[in-house]
């Protein structure tokens, strides 16, 4: 079954700027170029069993370095959907246990409270005091807040819209 895809793979030429771009391509099996590649030879089961479209960190240095336009973040999204959808495995657990609950804290309103998500997160995999030394000192430069911040103005609306279920 052919993943349904916003973007053309077909357009990638293998110039591989997006894998030397990506911030975390260390910790991926195949770099962006290879997943793009296997999918336009049409071998989709092969990208969803990957775990480079769980580590993909969604910052889309690849898609701006793309010289065609091509938004591979997007295709990963999409790769990750499919995943989920056919029942495939995520092959590092805590990668799919921090994606959900990146997800559930997004949607509640439009953006993502560190404090909050990570919390969860570090019970969810059974780990509650995982990187709390940090806390004092993101706290103190700054970067973490204690309150969740507002919620994006018709965020709900748009949610539905996107997602009707």
């Amino acid at each position: 079954m052919a993943v349904a895809l916003k973007e053309n793979p077909a357009l990638c030429y293998q110039c591989a700027k997006c894998s030397t771009g990506c911030p975390v391509s260390d910790e991926m099996d195949l770099l962006p170029h290879q997943i793009m590649h296997l999918l336009s030879l049409g071998i989709e089961d092969r990208a969803l069993r990957t775990n480079t479209i769980w580590m993909c960190a969604g910052c889309y240095t690849c898609a701006v370095r793309c010289p065609n336009d091509i938004d591979i973040t997007s295709v990963m999204d999409d790769l990750r959907r499919k995943a989920v959808e056919q029942g495939i495995e995520c092959p590092i657990p805590e990668v799919l246990k921090f994606h959900q609950n990146f997800i559930k804290n997004f949607c509640r309103r439009g953006r993502v409270h560190e404090l909050r998500m990570m919390g969860e997160y570090n019970l969810r995999i059974g780990k509650p005091f995982q990187n709390a030394s940090l806390g004092p000192k993101m706290f103190l430069k700054g970067r973490l807040h204690l309150f969740p911040p507002k919620a994006i103005r018709g965020f709900k609306r748009w949610m539905k819209k996107l997602w009707p279920s």
